[in-house]
């Protein structure tokens, strides 16, 4: 039986790879293209936002039985907003600790439904061999310590980043856990770095065997889109493209590879240009509206997040 290797390039839009492959820019995904089949009238699930579109990946579920709902909600039991790092200004806003806790740990631990389970779970399960690169939704049965492999990571996990997760059985999650020594370095997830660390971590997981499932993340599109624009794509999926060639090329190059491993290349959601902007602060001015600080939003009547969550 083939392995299986998912693999997310994060806001890839098929236009854009389309541009990619016909100027030759991304080579492995033209062969995987060529010999596998491609959808690209895909919906998005909504909201369209990272967190929600990888816990449905990760699931099978919408958002209705997930429970993650937004890249920032209203935690009505805990009465705060959960802001998932739509940016750094609006972790600061909300609390760069709080916002850092609630997107590493408290995401999958608390606000991920324990009514789903995570393709991790279910492989965990079944006794198949697991690993995960650094994603949102990493939920798995194995318990994983915080590394100590690298002295930034070190003053990091001794700070800030203590706890043990249950993740895959190999977890590799920006520089903070790492299930064995790679001598991949990730930056603690920096953009611009973290596609390079998953084709480091992901090339050593080939060339040594340790996987049956393997979930592949290449998130630095969505960042350099954001930067850039939706229509700058293909120097960064050229970049995505570079690390899929290093799994390939530890296999013994694409056909060797595509022998032992079945591959799914997907992404979460993708994105459009604004063309327009509303202020929310002034369309509800008339509300008490909760603020970021709990205390100042005692009975407030609503509360505003960047992106509507389900009922």
């Amino acid at each position: 039986m083939k392995k299986l290797v998912l693999v997310v390039i994060d806001a890839l839009k098929p236009a854009m790879l389309d541009r990619a492959i016909a100027t030759g820019r991304a080579p492995a995904l033209a062969r995987i293209r060529e010999e596998g089949v491609y959808v690209d009238d895909c919906v998005a699930l909504f909201p369209s936002v990272t967190p929600v579109c990888a816990a449905t990946i990760m699931t099978g579920a919408g958002p209705d039985q997930h429970r993650i709902p937004s890249m920032n909600w209203y935690h009505r039991d805990e009465e705060r907003y959960v802001e998932y790092g739509s940016s750094f200004s609006a972790s600061r806003q909300f609390g760069v600790l709080r916002s850092l806790t609630d997107t590493v740990y408290r995401m999958n631990s608390e606000h991920l439904s324990d009514e789903v389970e995570t393709v991790f779970e279910t492989l965990d399960d079944a006794d198949v061999r697991t690993a995960g690169t650094t994603y949102l939704i990493y939920r798995g049965r194995h318990q994983h310590e915080v590394s100590n492999e690298t002295a930034l990571a070190r003053i990091v996990t001794s700070t800030l980043f203590r706890r043990t997760i249950e993740g895959p059985l190999e977890l590799f999650y920006a520089d903070l856990y790492a299930s064995r020594r790679t001598g991949c370095r990730g930056q603690l997830g920096m953009p611009g770095i973290r596609d390079q660390h998953t084709g480091c971590v992901g090339a050593y997981l080939v060339e040594n065997d340790l996987f049956d499932f393997l979930l592949f993340s290449l998130p630095d599109n969505d960042a350099w889109s954001h930067r850039n624009g939706p229509h700058a794509q293909v120097t960064s999926i050229a970049a995505a493209d570079r690390q899929l060639e290093r799994l390939m090329h530890v296999a013994g190059g694409p056909e060797a590879f595509l022998e032992q491993h079945a591959i799914v290349v997907t992404s979460d959601h993708s994105q459009a240009p604004i063309e327009e902007r509303i202020r929310l602060d002034e369309a509800f001015g008339e509300f008490d509206v909760a603020t970021p600080t709990p205390s100042r939003s005692i009975g407030a009547e609503i509360a505003l997040s960047p992106a509507r969550t389900p009922g």
